[in-house]
């Protein structure tokens, strides 16, 4: 049976839903988070929490406290260990590759099953990246940590240069400021390096860590700056 999506205000209130939909109780679910959710505040809109409910598969042992611990500090070996329990919960053979170089640390989703990943416009691929970022980028700065599967992020970076290219020639035409959507800190630095040499555009980043978005203003706007 394929896996189910559910939405709500937060996570455990789109469990609920999920639990009363499926009439499962709460606690037996097995899901992965694909949107923790944000509240509205200050001039931005609320995003629903979306969760995925894995659906007739048995779920995999928990590692073992050592390992756990291990793979909390190294981020290497935690994506691993996250993408093997995520394709243990779901039946399928994917696994994680990691590449290091010194701007980045990727992780490379390979195996005969990636599709999973890139379901429903890649929504699972880019809830682990969004876990992925939230756990580890902080501790890889000033590097980044890129998530990829089988040409997925050069996609997703022609898709945001487009966004980009489109916001700013509505920027131009009516002189509203227009925001992106939630992006991590390598998708926020496409847009920022797409529109960068765009004339009367400038653009800032804005929102709390976890939610932050790109704000594409006329380079006249005295909207106050943010770091990216």
């Amino acid at each position: 049976m394929k896996d189910q999506v559910f939405s709500g205000p937060s996570v455990e209130e789109a469990l609920a839903a999920a639990s009363q939909a499926l009439g499962v109780p709460r606690p037996s679910l097995r899901y992965v988070v694909l949107e923790a959710g944000t509240p509205a505040g200050r001039g931005l809109e609320a995003q629903p929490a979306r969760v995925a409910v894995l659906m007739d598969r048995e779920a995999p042992a928990a590692p073992p406290p050592a390992a756990a611990a291990r793979a909390e500090k190294d981020p290497r070996g935690g994506a691993r260990a996250i993408v093997r329990a995520i394709a243990e919960a779901a039946g399928i053979e994917v696994a994680a590759e990691t590449e290091d170089t010194p701007e980045a640390l990727t992780i490379r989703l390979e195996g005969p099953d990636v599709a999973f990943f890139l379901d429903d416009d890649a929504d699972v691929l880019e809830g682990l990246d969004h876990l992925l970022q939230r756990m580890y980028q902080r501790g890889l700065e000033p590097r980044r940590l890129v998530m990829t599967c089988e040409g997925y992020r050069v996609e997703r970076d022609e898709g945001l240069r487009r966004t980009a290219l489109e916001l700013a020639a509505a920027v131009r035409r009516d002189g509203t400021p227009r925001t992106t959507g939630p992006l991590n800190s390598y998708e926020r630095r496409v847009v920022h390096v797409t529109l960068s040499a765009e004339p009367g555009i400038r653009t800032y980043s804005v929102g709390e860590e976890g939610s932050r978005r790109v704000t594409v203003a006329p380079r006249d706007d005295q909207e106050r700056e943010e770091p990216a």
